[in-house]
């Protein structure tokens, strides 16, 4: 809450990528120069809050101590399940890439994927994913690196969205859409 304001305040929007990202709810990275200038925030309203608390506890260090210690470690619990729950956002970039990504998904299950009928694994889609978009064929590619939980995703979200309305089963099986094999010049007879 404090770091988009004073920033808006400090640089001009125009002249900064970052901070024309986070003004559009993207993440960006915060360069040095301001970083310095939070960390000199941060570090008065951390004085004025334990010269407040030494002042309360009756001049006992000890509570200002064991205050900001057990402040330290929530807020570490803190950070760390933010980032492990996802509400870190994402970057431009990242958002850009599964936006295309989805596009790309969206153009393959019009092609390949068969609504109502029959059922196929994640394997399978994903094996047919990249067999439609040359660029994935390979999962660690340097230029394209796509891993097949992020296809495998799309395809929970997609399925969710647009195909049977299901979730995918404990072995991995998706119920009420199929692949057209048909289709697929490549695939193995």
């Amino acid at each position: 809450p404090l770091v988009t304001p004073l920033a808006n305040i400090l640089y001009d929007e125009d002249k900064e990528e970052w901070l024309k990202d986070r003004n559009e709810g993207y993440f960006g990275d915060i360069p040095p120069p301001f970083l310095g200038v939070l960390t000199t925030i941060f570090i008065f309203l951390g004085v004025i809050a334990d010269r407040a608390v030494y002042f309360l506890a009756d001049g006992d260090a000890a509570v200002s101590l064991q205050l900001a210690g057990v402040s330290a470690i929530s807020g570490a619990f803190w950070e760390v399940g933010r980032l492990a729950a996802g509400e870190k956002g994402a970057t431009r970039e990242e958002f850009e890439r599964d936006a295309e990504l989805t596009r790309e998904f969206e153009e393959f299950a019009n092609k390949r994927i068969v609504i109502g009928k029959g059922n196929c694994h994640r394997s399978d889609v994903t094996s047919a994913f990249r067999r439609f978009n040359p660029k994935y064929r390979v999962a660690d590619s340097d230029q394209f690196p796509l891993a097949d939980i992020e296809i495998e995703r799309i395809l929970r979200q997609w399925n969710r969205e647009k195909g049977s309305g299901g979730e995918m089963s404990s072995a991995g099986f998706f119920s009420g859409i199929s692949i057209n094999e048909a289709a697929d010049a490549f695939a193995p007879r």
